[in-house]
């Protein structure tokens, strides 16, 4: 896979961006495309598993549900990770995901994707920056502060 392919495949994803060609390779062989039609759950909050995913095409929609109220997170479009929450901390899904529209997505084996990952010291600070950005954004979002 060149480097366009690669840019093309990620969408550009900076934390896949500065992975070099070996690792890149190795990302790629984790990934499987899966495809989602709109309004199916592609992740639901409280489960185990531990896929990350990254969007290809279309959008899905991120929600919470607290005191029996769902909670509109954020929409994510082509080239945005979902599901690494869980999996770099170690809990289960912290939300469900819904596609908005019809979906390609690469699918991750979470521990194996963030195995990778952390071999890479930029890619590695990008996951956990990731991570406590989107932490920091459900707090501020369900609770207000």
């Amino acid at each position: 896979m060149n480097d366009e392919e690669y840019k093309q495949a990620t969408g550009g994803n900076l934390m896949f961006s500065v992975l070099d060609e070996t690792a890149r390779r190795k990302v790629m062989d984790l990934a499987k495309v899966v495809s989602y039609a709109a309004g199916d759950t592609i992740i639901q909050q409280g489960a185990e598993d531990e896929d990350i995913y990254l969007v290809q095409k279309g959008r899905v929609d991120v929600q919470t549900m607290q005191e029996g109220f769902i909670i509109e997170l954020n929409t994510l479009g082509p080239g945005t990770l979902f599901g690494e929450v869980a999996e770099v901390s170690s809990v289960r899904r912290t939300a469900t995901v819904v596609a908005h529209d019809d979906v390609d997505l690469l699918r991750f084996d979470g521990p194996s994707l963030v195995a990778e990952l952390r071999k890479h010291p930029t890619a590695s600070k990008l996951l956990d920056h990731i991570v406590l950005r989107r932490a920091k954004d459900t707090i501020e979002k369900t609770f207000g502060y």
